[in-house]
């Protein structure tokens, strides 16, 4: 049983110290200030070289509480974040600490929006035990391990590819979607609007890098999840979301 050393079982434990300062510092989704960062309008369905299906488009908008999404880079971000992790992977190789490398993708927000949900990448080297993270996380049937609550999702997956080495080694990676915007939320279809979002960037992830058989990712995202929420707390209707102006 992996011990709770990695960084998502971390995260559960500094969650509670991290809300509220969080929850200071967002700025509401329909801020009419402007944002100086770049920012790549979305005018299609393709998000920093991921092209999201109806279904996830859907979703990502959802979760962003808008009617179209801007990015913090371009299409060429996946490329980008592949060759990066068959580098650092040669280079380094996996790790599992609270200071392992990551390899983020690109942040979606809301058109003039200060925060957006962030993606990321990383090499891992063992799956964590799911069973002290379920009191918190919705566990998905994908890859070898899918869980996700408002907050936060994580997508594990073993990729075999001759990307990362001539004999084709099995690579653990995870994919992180970050979603700042739930911390005050007790929304619990995030949970699955998020793991949509993720599996469609993860599922473009591995295909980039050549993955066998897609590292286990279905073509589809199926809601189908192998654990529920907590016993005894129903899901939570989910509340209108009003698109920024």
């Amino acid at each position: 049983m992996t011990m709770l050393s990695n960084r998502p079982v971390r995260q559960l434990a500094v969650a509670a110290a991290t809300v509220a300062a969080l929850a200071a510092s967002l700025t509401a989704c329909d801020s009419n200030e402007p944002t100086e960062k770049p920012t790549t309008e979305a005018v299609s369905s393709n998000l920093c070289g991921a092209q999201l299906s109806t279904g996830a488009r859907r979703a990502l908008l959802y979760v962003l509480g808008s009617k179209k999404f801007t990015t913090d880079e371009p299409t060429a971000a996946l490329g980008r974040t592949a060759r990066s992790l068959v580098s650092g992977y040669q280079q380094k190789g996996p790790d599992d600490s609270a200071t392992a490398e990551e390899y983020q993708l690109c942040t979606a927000y809301a058109p003039a929006a200060d925060f957006g949900v962030e993606l990321s990448f990383y090499l891992s080297k063992t799956v964590p035990a799911p069973t002290p993270l379920l009191p918190k996380f919705t566990q998905y049937e994908m890859g070898e391990l899918a869980l996700s609550r408002p907050l936060n999702a994580f997508l594990y997956m073993k990729c075999s590819s001759g990307s990362f080495s001539s004999d084709g080694d099995s690579v653990l990676i995870r994919g992180e979607l970050t979603n700042p915007l739930a911390v005050n939320s007790n929304d619990d279809t995030l949970r699955e609007r998020n793991m949509n979002v993720l599996h469609a960037v993860s599922l473009a992830m591995v295909k980039e890098l050549g993955c066998k058989g897609d590292a286990g990712l279905p073509a589809r995202f199926s809601a189908r999840s192998s654990v529920q929420p907590p016993s005894g707390r129903a899901p939570s209707p989910a509340p209108p979301r009003t698109p920024p102006s």
